[in-house]
């Protein structure tokens, strides 16, 4: 297993990158009439999703002022 360390900044970035890969594929994942092509993005798609559930919740951080 590979551990890696991030900062909040990080991690934000990376579920917002993630939140618009997966909107991307379920699109694609619609769009498609071939069934392999299909199968393999939503396999990508599962795989994503665990990776969201992997990262660190969100942290109660400080109201600015």
């Amino acid at each position: 297993m590979i551990q890696i360390n991030l900062t909040q900044d990080e991690i934000q970035l990376l579920k917002n990158l993630l939140d618009t890969y997966l909107e991307d594929l379920r699109v694609e994942i619609h769009a498609t009439d071939n069934m392999d092509y299909k199968e393999m993005l939503r396999s990508r798609k599962v795989i994503l999703l665990k990776l969201m559930e992997a990262l660190p919740k969100e942290q109660n951080l400080p109201l600015a002022e």
